[in-house]
């Protein structure tokens, strides 16, 4: 990037900037009207100089790292969380400003219960003896934690790629997982989402390498990302335990049984200390939770009628059509607003390449181990999400954000497979062309030597 550029792209931001602070009453009247629901007098000039201060000393940090893609993509997710979201802030609520309000509100620090709503907030109130009251600072180190949780993500690529003997030369995939626009914009947003995110990318990275490496190092992180996001969405435990405990189903010798024998009651013990935790006690307690949860969000705009879940029947029936909503839609006929227009846009493209990399290339996808595990992580997922996010399809973007990640990585990877495999059927062609044209003029030759 030139010098020229650099002074281009700085004049952008210093003129973007200015606008926003010359129209901040206008622009931030949300934050306000919330930060005015909680009681709380907001400078809002100080609170955005702040988060840019904030921006300007985590990027020099970045920048002695000497990675340019990093301090790339960070630049961009930081304009992302300090500017452009500014229009949907403007446009629609978040419940990013009750946890600012009462982040600097909290007088109880580690006391008020142990909700993830809760913990959150304790969590921001810490940050703001670093940071201050601003609530563009505190969306920012939000923001810090998602980017680390898709560099977990990243590096868990990294190792699958290396693994399976791919280049990573002229890949651009660090680009597509970072800047695609549900993961870049959800995961910079104040709340539990770019914290559900950054364990969800620990644990996967830690047991992406534990599958080739038995480690205590990666034991550690797989635990930690299983602890951390308890105390963030506690259903999501259950989601990583799940995963994990599929995956090493294995019914191929005595010693997997054996395995399994001793696994099955310590994995029976904990979910049942999980699930206590929390009130659940029976299945029929666990329908009714997830009934009851997306009767919840359907309040908020529903896509589809909510179905009240008695037992397996009714949840089975409810699964198989609803798998495709939680996971591909919005999709251009839902579309009614600026924002479901480029998440369905996003959908058909995951669709598409769903279809051609995964759905035609399966065999050899399911052969791989890592893939199969990231498979395994979704389909863990959709048993929990697949009765709430169709409910409300604005929220199941956001909903879909937490496995997203594994779904680029599935098809990124997946290609590779197939134009590898292509590849190989190209050179058994060419090879046996080679083999054709050989034999014919052998026969050629000896029809000369016997005239």
């Amino acid at each position: 990037m030139s010098k020229k550029s650099y002074y281009s792209l700085f004049f952008i931001i210093v003129s973007i900037i200015s606008i926003i602070l010359m129209n901040i009453d206008t622009l931030t009247y949300r934050i306000r009207l919330g930060a005015n629901t909680h009681g709380l007098d907001q400078d809002l000039y100080y609170d955005l100089i702040f988060g840019l201060l904030l921006f300007i000393g985590i990027t020099f940090l970045f920048g002695l790292l000497k990675n340019k893609i990093y301090m790339k993509l960070w630049m961009i997710k930081a304009f992302v969380t300090l500017i452009a979201m500014v229009a949907y802030e403007y446009t629609y609520g978040l419940d990013a400003y009750s946890y600012y309000a009462n982040a600097v509100n909290y007088t109880g620090l580690f006391e008020g219960g142990t909700s993830g709503t809760t913990n959150i907030v304790i969590m921001n109130h810490f940050f703001t003896y670093f940071v201050g009251d601003s609530y563009y600072a505190l969306k920012l180190l939000n923001s810090l934690i998602g980017f680390f949780g898709l560099l977990f993500l990243y590096k868990s690529y990294e190792h699958i790629m290396h693994k399976n003997g791919f280049e990573l030369k002229k890949d651009y995939f660090i680009y597509v997982l970072f800047l695609f626009p549900s993961v870049l914009f959800w995961s910079s947003i104040l709340g539990k989402d770019p914290i559900n995110l950054f364990f969800v990318g620990v644990f996967t990275y830690g047991f992406i390498k534990f599958i080739d490496k038995v480690s205590i190092k990666f034991i550690l992180l797989i635990i930690i990302g299983i602890v951390g996001v308890y105390f963030i969405r506690t259903w999501w435990s259950v989601i990583m335990i799940m995963a994990a405990s599929i995956y090493y189903i294995r019914f191929r010798s005595v010693i997997h049984i054996l395995a399994l024998l001793v696994y099955i009651p310590i994995f029976y013990m904990l979910m049942t200390v999980f699930l206590h935790s929390i009130e659940v006690y029976t299945f029929q307690d666990i329908f009714e939770r997830m009934t009851s949860t997306a009767a919840g969000l359907a309040r908020g705009g529903s896509s589809i009628e909510t179905a009240k879940i008695t037992g397996f029947m009714d949840y089975a029936i409810y699964y198989i059509p609803n798998l495709f909503t939680s996971l591909y839609r919005p999709m251009p006929w839902d579309v009614n607003n600026p924002f479901s227009l480029l998440a369905a846009i996003e959908n058909v493209f995951l669709l598409y390449f769903t279809y051609k990399y995964i759905i035609k290339n399966w065999r050899n996808v399911l052969r791989n181990k890592h893939l199969r595990f990231l498979i395994l992580f979704i389909f863990s997922w959709s048993l929990f999400y697949v009765i709430i996010s169709p409910t409300n399809l604005g929220m199941a973007v956001r909903f879909k954000l937490q496995v997203l990640p594994a779904m680029l990585i599935v098809i990124w990877v997946s290609r590779y497979i197939y134009l590898q495999k292509q590849k190989q059927k190209q050179d058994m062609i060419e090879v046996e062309r080679k083999r054709r044209s050989i034999g014919q003029r052998a026969k050629r030759d000896l029809d000369i030597e016997k005239q």
